[in-house]
Protein backbone atom coordinates (compact mmCIF):
# COMPACT_ATOMS: atom_id res chain seq x y z
CA UNK A 1 0.00 0.00 0.00
CA UNK A 2 2.85 2.36 0.47
CA UNK A 3 4.15 1.35 -2.56
CA UNK A 4 1.50 3.20 -4.61
CA UNK A 5 1.21 5.99 -2.58
CA UNK A 6 4.98 6.88 -3.14
CA UNK A 7 4.24 6.34 -6.99
CA UNK A 8 1.66 9.07 -6.92
CA UNK A 9 3.53 11.23 -5.23
CA UNK A 10 6.13 11.07 -7.89
CA UNK A 11 3.69 11.13 -10.67
CA UNK A 12 2.60 14.39 -9.04
CA UNK A 13 6.00 16.03 -8.35
CA UNK A 14 6.62 15.53 -12.33
CA UNK A 15 3.78 16.48 -13.89
CA UNK A 16 3.22 19.60 -11.84
CA UNK A 17 7.08 20.57 -11.76
CA UNK A 18 7.13 21.69 -15.43
CA UNK A 19 3.79 23.13 -14.92
CA UNK A 20 4.97 25.16 -12.26
CA UNK A 21 8.20 25.87 -14.31
CA UNK A 22 6.10 27.24 -17.76
CA UNK A 23 4.43 29.88 -15.43
CA UNK A 24 6.86 31.41 -14.34
CA UNK A 25 8.94 31.30 -17.88
CA UNK A 26 5.39 33.16 -19.10
CA UNK A 27 5.24 35.92 -16.46
CA UNK A 28 8.91 36.97 -16.93
CA UNK A 29 9.86 36.00 -20.42
CA UNK A 30 8.54 38.13 -23.46
CA UNK A 31 7.04 36.28 -26.10
CA UNK A 32 8.84 36.78 -29.90
CA UNK A 33 5.84 35.27 -31.61
CA UNK A 34 3.93 38.83 -30.04
CA UNK A 35 6.74 41.47 -30.45
CA UNK A 36 5.36 44.24 -31.90
CA UNK A 37 7.85 47.25 -33.37
CA UNK A 38 8.54 49.90 -30.57
CA UNK A 39 7.28 52.49 -33.12
CA UNK A 40 4.02 51.28 -33.31
CA UNK A 41 3.24 49.93 -29.82
CA UNK A 42 0.37 51.68 -28.16
CA UNK A 43 0.47 53.28 -24.95
CA UNK A 44 0.06 50.03 -21.84
CA UNK A 45 -2.04 52.70 -19.82
CA UNK A 46 -4.51 53.73 -22.33
CA UNK A 47 -4.65 49.57 -22.93
CA UNK A 48 -5.43 49.54 -19.33
CA UNK A 49 -7.93 52.06 -19.38
CA UNK A 50 -9.54 50.37 -22.19
CA UNK A 51 -9.51 46.98 -20.67
CA UNK A 52 -10.94 48.61 -17.58
CA UNK A 53 -13.82 50.23 -19.59
CA UNK A 54 -14.13 46.47 -20.91
CA UNK A 55 -14.76 44.81 -17.62
CA UNK A 56 -16.85 47.42 -16.43
CA UNK A 57 -19.06 46.88 -19.25
CA UNK A 58 -19.08 43.35 -18.61
CA UNK A 59 -19.74 43.43 -14.47
CA UNK A 60 -22.81 46.02 -15.59
CA UNK A 61 -23.90 44.57 -18.76
CA UNK A 62 -27.12 43.33 -16.82
CA UNK A 63 -27.46 47.12 -16.33
CA UNK A 64 -26.60 48.46 -20.02
CA UNK A 65 -27.84 46.16 -22.52
CA UNK A 66 -30.15 48.99 -24.56
CA UNK A 67 -26.32 51.29 -25.17
CA UNK A 68 -26.38 51.18 -29.09
CA UNK A 69 -23.55 50.60 -30.89
CA UNK A 70 -22.29 54.36 -31.40
CA UNK A 71 -22.19 55.26 -27.93
CA UNK A 72 -19.75 52.35 -27.34
CA UNK A 73 -17.14 54.35 -30.13
CA UNK A 74 -17.23 57.07 -27.49
CA UNK A 75 -14.75 54.89 -25.63
CA UNK A 76 -12.27 53.61 -28.76
CA UNK A 77 -8.68 54.68 -28.33
CA UNK A 78 -7.73 57.16 -31.68
CA UNK A 79 -4.18 56.64 -33.10
CA UNK A 80 -2.03 59.63 -33.99
CA UNK A 81 1.50 59.82 -35.18
CA UNK A 82 3.71 63.09 -34.25
CA UNK A 83 7.77 63.70 -35.43
CA UNK A 84 8.63 64.02 -31.37
CA UNK A 85 7.91 62.08 -28.59
CA UNK A 86 6.92 65.45 -27.15
CA UNK A 87 3.73 65.92 -28.83
CA UNK A 88 2.30 62.69 -28.22
CA UNK A 89 -0.89 62.12 -26.62
CA UNK A 90 -1.83 59.42 -23.99
CA UNK A 91 -2.21 57.01 -27.24
CA UNK A 92 -0.62 57.21 -30.25
CA UNK A 93 1.16 55.69 -33.38
CA UNK A 94 4.74 56.79 -33.57
CA UNK A 95 7.56 56.94 -35.97
CA UNK A 96 10.80 57.32 -34.71
CA UNK A 97 12.69 59.94 -33.82
CA UNK A 98 15.00 61.51 -36.77
CA UNK A 99 18.41 63.59 -36.51
CA UNK A 100 20.11 64.18 -39.63
CA UNK A 101 23.97 64.80 -40.04
CA UNK A 102 25.76 67.40 -42.14
CA UNK A 103 25.86 65.07 -44.83
CA UNK A 104 22.21 64.35 -44.69
CA UNK A 105 21.31 68.09 -44.65
CA UNK A 106 23.59 68.65 -46.90
CA UNK A 107 22.42 65.80 -49.45
CA UNK A 108 18.95 67.40 -49.20
CA UNK A 109 20.34 70.72 -49.89
CA UNK A 110 21.68 69.75 -53.01
CA UNK A 111 18.81 68.14 -54.02
CA UNK A 112 16.43 70.73 -53.17
CA UNK A 113 18.40 73.12 -55.00
CA UNK A 114 18.93 70.49 -58.73
CA UNK A 115 15.09 70.08 -58.04
CA UNK A 116 14.47 73.65 -58.38
CA UNK A 117 15.86 73.63 -61.52
CA UNK A 118 13.64 71.20 -63.32
CA UNK A 119 10.76 72.50 -61.41
CA UNK A 120 10.70 75.71 -59.89
CA UNK A 121 8.82 75.50 -56.86
CA UNK A 122 7.91 79.19 -56.66
CA UNK A 123 7.42 81.51 -53.73
CA UNK A 124 5.71 79.73 -51.73
CA UNK A 125 6.98 76.33 -50.31
CA UNK A 126 5.15 73.00 -50.16
CA UNK A 127 3.58 72.89 -46.62
CA UNK A 128 4.64 69.71 -44.56
CA UNK A 129 2.64 66.58 -45.01
CA UNK A 130 -0.18 66.25 -42.23
CA UNK A 131 -3.38 64.40 -42.06
CA UNK A 132 -6.17 64.03 -39.08
CA UNK A 133 -9.29 62.38 -38.94
CA UNK A 134 -11.35 60.86 -35.82
CA UNK A 135 -9.00 57.41 -36.02
CA UNK A 136 -5.54 58.61 -36.50
CA UNK A 137 -3.11 62.04 -36.96
CA UNK A 138 -0.33 61.96 -38.66
CA UNK A 139 2.18 64.20 -39.56
CA UNK A 140 5.73 63.64 -41.43
CA UNK A 141 9.16 65.07 -40.71
CA UNK A 142 10.32 67.27 -43.62
CA UNK A 143 13.33 67.11 -42.38
CA UNK A 144 13.96 63.29 -42.81
CA UNK A 145 11.21 62.52 -45.74
CA UNK A 146 11.67 66.11 -47.96
CA UNK A 147 8.92 66.64 -49.93
CA UNK A 148 9.11 67.96 -53.64
CA UNK A 149 7.03 69.01 -56.43
CA UNK A 150 6.53 66.76 -59.23
CA UNK A 151 6.30 68.41 -62.68
CA UNK A 152 2.43 67.49 -63.18
CA UNK A 153 1.13 69.03 -60.02
CA UNK A 154 1.58 65.98 -57.59
CA UNK A 155 4.08 65.71 -54.92
CA UNK A 156 6.70 63.46 -54.39
CA UNK A 157 8.19 62.20 -50.88
CA UNK A 158 11.57 61.34 -51.04
CA UNK A 159 12.31 58.00 -48.70
CA UNK A 160 15.90 57.96 -48.42
CA UNK A 161 16.69 55.65 -45.73
CA UNK A 162 14.19 53.07 -46.65
CA UNK A 163 12.69 53.84 -43.37
CA UNK A 164 8.91 54.85 -43.81
CA UNK A 165 6.76 52.20 -41.89
CA UNK A 166 4.32 50.39 -44.73
CA UNK A 167 1.57 51.38 -42.87
CA UNK A 168 2.48 55.42 -43.31
CA UNK A 169 3.12 54.70 -46.87
CA UNK A 170 -0.64 52.88 -47.34
CA UNK A 171 -2.03 55.86 -45.29
CA UNK A 172 -0.33 58.19 -47.24
CA UNK A 173 -1.43 56.69 -50.57
CA UNK A 174 -5.36 56.33 -49.46
CA UNK A 175 -5.43 60.13 -48.18
CA UNK A 176 -4.25 61.80 -51.36
CA UNK A 177 -3.65 59.61 -54.85
CA UNK A 178 -0.75 62.15 -55.83
CA UNK A 179 2.00 61.62 -53.00
CA UNK A 180 4.26 59.30 -54.73
CA UNK A 181 6.77 57.83 -52.54
CA UNK A 182 10.15 57.51 -53.82
CA UNK A 183 12.24 54.82 -52.06
CA UNK A 184 15.53 55.03 -53.08
CA UNK A 185 18.99 56.35 -51.70
CA UNK A 186 21.48 59.39 -52.81
CA UNK A 187 24.56 56.99 -52.19
CA UNK A 188 23.54 55.18 -55.60
CA UNK A 189 23.05 58.20 -57.17
CA UNK A 190 22.45 57.16 -60.99
CA UNK A 191 19.56 54.92 -59.48
CA UNK A 192 18.47 57.94 -56.66
CA UNK A 193 17.99 60.13 -59.90
CA UNK A 194 16.08 57.54 -62.36
CA UNK A 195 13.70 57.05 -59.67
CA UNK A 196 13.29 60.64 -58.78
CA UNK A 197 13.06 61.82 -62.42
CA UNK A 198 10.53 58.52 -63.15
CA UNK A 199 8.43 59.65 -60.40
CA UNK A 200 8.15 63.35 -61.89
CA UNK A 201 5.77 62.99 -64.54
CA UNK A 202 7.98 64.78 -67.11
CA UNK A 203 7.14 65.05 -70.85
CA UNK A 204 10.20 62.55 -71.50
CA UNK A 205 12.82 61.04 -69.67
CA UNK A 206 15.30 59.52 -72.12
CA UNK A 207 18.53 57.53 -69.50
CA UNK A 208 22.14 57.56 -71.48
CA UNK A 209 20.95 59.42 -74.29
CA UNK A 210 24.04 59.67 -76.52
CA UNK A 211 24.18 63.39 -78.72
CA UNK A 212 26.01 64.34 -81.47
CA UNK A 213 27.25 67.50 -83.12
CA UNK A 214 28.56 68.52 -86.41
CA UNK A 215 30.34 65.44 -88.86
CA UNK A 216 34.14 66.29 -89.22
CA UNK A 217 35.20 67.29 -86.55
CA UNK A 218 32.59 65.86 -84.91
CA UNK A 219 31.68 65.78 -80.94
CA UNK A 220 30.11 63.37 -78.79
CA UNK A 221 28.09 63.67 -75.71
CA UNK A 222 26.51 61.09 -73.10
CA UNK A 223 24.31 62.04 -70.37
CA UNK A 224 22.78 59.72 -67.62
CA UNK A 225 19.46 61.14 -68.23
CA UNK A 226 17.75 63.76 -70.85
CA UNK A 227 14.65 65.13 -69.59
CA UNK A 228 11.85 67.34 -71.67
CA UNK A 229 9.80 68.82 -69.32
CA UNK A 230 6.63 69.50 -71.69
CA UNK A 231 6.28 68.67 -75.19
CA UNK A 232 7.56 72.48 -76.28
CA UNK A 233 11.14 72.33 -74.58
CA UNK A 234 13.01 71.10 -77.47
CA UNK A 235 11.58 74.38 -79.52
CA UNK A 236 12.14 76.54 -75.85
CA UNK A 237 15.49 75.41 -75.56
CA UNK A 238 14.58 74.13 -71.96
CA UNK A 239 16.17 70.59 -72.56
CA UNK A 240 18.04 69.40 -69.23
CA UNK A 241 21.19 66.68 -69.29
CA UNK A 242 21.29 65.16 -65.96
CA UNK A 243 24.73 63.61 -64.67
CA UNK A 244 25.18 61.47 -61.75
CA UNK A 245 28.66 61.66 -61.56
CA UNK A 246 30.67 63.34 -58.52
CA UNK A 247 33.37 64.70 -61.71
CA UNK A 248 31.69 67.54 -63.25
CA UNK A 249 32.34 68.05 -67.30
CA UNK A 250 34.58 70.76 -68.53
CA UNK A 251 32.79 74.40 -68.10
CA UNK A 252 33.72 75.35 -71.67
CA UNK A 253 31.47 72.22 -72.87
CA UNK A 254 28.91 73.00 -70.60
CA UNK A 255 28.61 76.40 -72.29
CA UNK A 256 28.71 75.05 -75.68
CA UNK A 257 25.85 72.45 -74.75
CA UNK A 258 23.90 75.71 -73.53
CA UNK A 259 24.18 77.29 -76.89
CA UNK A 260 23.09 74.17 -78.54
CA UNK A 261 19.74 74.50 -76.53
CA UNK A 262 21.11 71.64 -73.69
CA UNK A 263 21.14 72.65 -70.45
CA UNK A 264 24.03 70.99 -67.86
CA UNK A 265 22.84 69.90 -64.39
CA UNK A 266 24.96 68.00 -61.83
CA UNK A 267 24.13 67.81 -58.41
CA UNK A 268 26.41 65.56 -57.26
CA UNK A 269 29.38 67.21 -58.68
CA UNK A 270 31.86 68.25 -56.64
CA UNK A 271 35.25 68.21 -58.62
CA UNK A 272 35.49 70.57 -61.57
CA UNK A 273 37.65 69.34 -64.93
CA UNK A 274 40.96 71.02 -64.50
CA UNK A 275 42.55 72.26 -68.03
CA UNK A 276 45.47 69.87 -68.86
CA UNK A 277 48.89 71.79 -69.70
CA UNK A 278 49.85 72.21 -73.59
CA UNK A 279 51.64 69.27 -75.28
CA UNK A 280 49.98 68.58 -78.27
CA UNK A 281 49.37 70.78 -81.52
CA UNK A 282 46.56 71.01 -84.16
CA UNK A 283 47.87 72.71 -87.37
CA UNK A 284 44.39 73.48 -89.36
CA UNK A 285 45.66 74.37 -93.04
CA UNK A 286 44.23 76.60 -95.49
CA UNK A 287 46.83 76.16 -98.19
CA UNK A 288 46.49 78.04 -101.91
CA UNK A 289 48.39 75.74 -103.65
CA UNK A 290 50.20 72.41 -103.69
CA UNK A 291 53.14 74.56 -102.84
CA UNK A 292 51.79 75.82 -99.66
CA UNK A 293 50.91 72.48 -98.68
CA UNK A 294 54.33 71.08 -98.72
CA UNK A 295 55.66 74.36 -97.45
CA UNK A 296 53.33 73.75 -94.18
CA UNK A 297 53.80 69.69 -93.68
CA UNK A 298 57.67 70.84 -93.73
CA UNK A 299 57.39 74.10 -91.81
CA UNK A 300 55.21 71.41 -89.37
CA UNK A 301 57.71 69.26 -88.72
CA UNK A 302 60.27 72.24 -88.42
CA UNK A 303 62.28 70.93 -91.55
CA UNK A 304 64.41 73.89 -93.61
CA UNK A 305 63.62 73.43 -97.03
CA UNK A 306 65.05 75.27 -100.45
CA UNK A 307 62.41 76.27 -103.23
CA UNK A 308 63.33 76.14 -107.23
CA UNK A 309 66.28 75.00 -106.60
CA UNK A 310 68.02 73.45 -109.75
CA UNK A 311 69.61 69.66 -108.80
CA UNK A 312 72.59 68.45 -110.59
CA UNK A 313 72.21 65.33 -112.58
CA UNK A 314 75.47 64.96 -113.78
CA UNK A 315 78.57 66.99 -113.44
CA UNK A 316 80.65 68.89 -115.91
CA UNK A 317 83.97 67.70 -113.68
CA UNK A 318 82.98 63.76 -113.37
CA UNK A 319 81.77 62.70 -116.83
CA UNK A 320 82.01 66.09 -119.18
CA UNK A 321 78.66 66.38 -119.45
CA UNK A 322 76.53 68.89 -116.89
CA UNK A 323 72.49 68.06 -116.46
CA UNK A 324 70.71 69.61 -114.09
CA UNK A 325 67.16 69.04 -113.02
CA UNK A 326 64.56 72.19 -111.46
CA UNK A 327 62.80 71.43 -108.18
CA UNK A 328 60.16 72.92 -106.76
CA UNK A 329 61.31 72.03 -103.02
CA UNK A 330 64.27 70.50 -101.52
CA UNK A 331 64.85 69.51 -98.19
CA UNK A 332 66.97 66.80 -95.94
CA UNK A 333 65.93 64.36 -93.47
CA UNK A 334 67.25 62.04 -91.50
CA UNK A 335 70.10 61.58 -93.54
CA UNK A 336 68.03 61.42 -96.76
CA UNK A 337 67.88 63.76 -99.97
CA UNK A 338 64.40 64.86 -101.28
CA UNK A 339 62.57 66.47 -104.51
CA UNK A 340 59.32 67.81 -104.75
CA UNK A 341 58.51 68.27 -108.36
CA UNK A 342 54.91 68.88 -110.25
CA UNK A 343 54.47 66.54 -113.43
CA UNK A 344 52.70 68.63 -116.51
CA UNK A 345 52.35 65.79 -118.51
CA UNK A 346 56.18 66.02 -120.01
CA UNK A 347 57.75 62.50 -120.39
CA UNK A 348 61.24 64.08 -120.63
CA UNK A 349 60.77 65.82 -117.22
CA UNK A 350 59.20 62.46 -115.73
CA UNK A 351 62.08 60.50 -117.14
CA UNK A 352 64.83 62.92 -115.72
CA UNK A 353 63.11 62.65 -112.33
CA UNK A 354 63.21 58.99 -112.17
CA UNK A 355 66.99 59.04 -112.89
CA UNK A 356 67.14 61.19 -109.72
CA UNK A 357 66.06 58.45 -107.82
CA UNK A 358 68.98 56.38 -109.07
CA UNK A 359 71.29 58.87 -107.81
CA UNK A 360 69.58 58.44 -104.11
CA UNK A 361 67.26 61.24 -104.29
CA UNK A 362 63.89 60.87 -102.53
CA UNK A 363 61.20 62.16 -105.13
CA UNK A 364 58.17 63.62 -104.55
CA UNK A 365 55.83 64.13 -107.87
CA UNK A 366 52.87 66.33 -107.40
CA UNK A 367 50.00 66.12 -110.05
CA UNK A 368 48.05 69.03 -110.68
CA UNK A 369 44.29 67.36 -109.51
CA UNK A 370 46.22 67.10 -106.39
CA UNK A 371 44.43 68.25 -103.12
CA UNK A 372 45.75 68.95 -99.70
CA UNK A 373 45.12 65.69 -98.40
CA UNK A 374 46.81 63.76 -101.93
CA UNK A 375 49.80 66.13 -101.69
CA UNK A 376 50.65 65.84 -97.87
CA UNK A 377 50.18 61.96 -98.09
CA UNK A 378 52.37 61.64 -100.37
CA UNK A 379 55.43 63.74 -99.23
CA UNK A 380 54.46 62.40 -95.60
CA UNK A 381 54.40 58.97 -97.22
CA UNK A 382 58.17 59.82 -99.17
CA UNK A 383 59.52 60.62 -95.36
CA UNK A 384 58.50 57.50 -93.78
CA UNK A 385 55.82 59.27 -91.47
CA UNK A 386 52.26 58.41 -90.99
CA UNK A 387 50.69 59.21 -94.15
CA UNK A 388 46.82 58.11 -93.55
CA UNK A 389 44.12 60.96 -93.92
CA UNK A 390 41.94 59.44 -91.35
CA UNK A 391 39.59 60.45 -88.65
CA UNK A 392 41.45 60.45 -85.43
CA UNK A 393 40.06 60.79 -81.18
CA UNK A 394 41.86 63.56 -79.95
CA UNK A 395 39.32 63.42 -76.49
CA UNK A 396 38.13 61.07 -74.52
CA UNK A 397 36.56 61.23 -71.29
CA UNK A 398 37.65 58.20 -69.36
CA UNK A 399 33.89 58.03 -68.29
CA UNK A 400 32.81 58.28 -71.57
CA UNK A 401 30.45 61.55 -70.96
CA UNK A 402 32.11 63.09 -74.01
CA UNK A 403 34.77 62.41 -77.17
CA UNK A 404 35.85 64.63 -79.77
CA UNK A 405 37.33 63.28 -83.28
CA UNK A 406 38.67 64.89 -86.16
CA UNK A 407 40.33 63.70 -89.57
CA UNK A 408 43.63 64.33 -90.51
CA UNK A 409 47.35 62.64 -90.09
CA UNK A 410 47.95 62.37 -86.52
CA UNK A 411 51.57 62.50 -86.52
CA UNK A 412 52.73 60.87 -82.93
CA UNK A 413 55.99 62.24 -80.78
CA UNK A 414 56.39 64.63 -83.52
CA UNK A 415 57.47 67.59 -80.75
CA UNK A 416 60.16 68.31 -78.79
CA UNK A 417 58.01 67.37 -75.76
CA UNK A 418 57.19 64.13 -76.98
CA UNK A 419 53.84 65.43 -78.00
CA UNK A 420 51.45 64.86 -81.36
CA UNK A 421 50.84 66.79 -84.08
CA UNK A 422 47.46 67.01 -86.09
CA UNK A 423 47.32 68.63 -89.57
CA UNK A 424 44.02 68.73 -90.98
CA UNK A 425 42.47 71.16 -93.55
CA UNK A 426 39.08 70.80 -91.57
CA UNK A 427 37.61 74.14 -90.09
CA UNK A 428 37.18 73.99 -86.18
CA UNK A 429 34.48 76.19 -84.45
CA UNK A 430 36.08 78.49 -81.53
CA UNK A 431 33.97 76.68 -78.54
CA UNK A 432 35.57 73.37 -79.84
CA UNK A 433 39.51 75.30 -80.39
CA UNK A 434 38.60 76.48 -76.41
CA UNK A 435 37.80 72.49 -75.69
CA UNK A 436 41.04 71.42 -77.37
CA UNK A 437 42.87 73.58 -75.21
CA UNK A 438 41.75 72.79 -71.69
CA UNK A 439 42.62 68.94 -73.15
CA UNK A 440 46.25 69.91 -73.58
CA UNK A 441 46.27 70.61 -77.91
CA UNK A 442 47.30 73.99 -79.27
CA UNK A 443 45.22 75.08 -82.30
CA UNK A 444 47.18 76.66 -85.21
CA UNK A 445 45.91 78.39 -88.07
CA UNK A 446 48.94 78.05 -91.25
Amino acid sequence: MRFFIDMISVLRRSIVSPLLFLAVAALFLPSTSSAIDARFELDPAQVKMESGVSASRSNSKHKRTGRSHRSAKKHQTGMALHKSPLEQPASTLQLASYSADASAVQNVQKIRSFWNTLVPSGETALPALSFKSDTFELAIDPARYPLLKAADGGMILLDKDASLPPLVRTLLQEKDSKIRVVTASPSDARRFLGALLGAAGFYSVEEQPLMTFGTDPQLKVRSDFKVERSADSVMNNEVMLVNASQQGIPIRLAEYLKTQGLKVSEPFADQVHAAVPLRHRVVRAAPQGQGQAVDLVLETLAVPVERNRRVELFKAAETGVGLSVAADRYFEHGGKRYVVTRFTGDPIAYTLFRLLETKGYRVVILEPQDSFKTAAGKLLSRMDLPSSYASHLLLADPAGRYSFEMSGFMLENATAGGGAVMLTDRPIENAMRDLLYDHGYQVQER
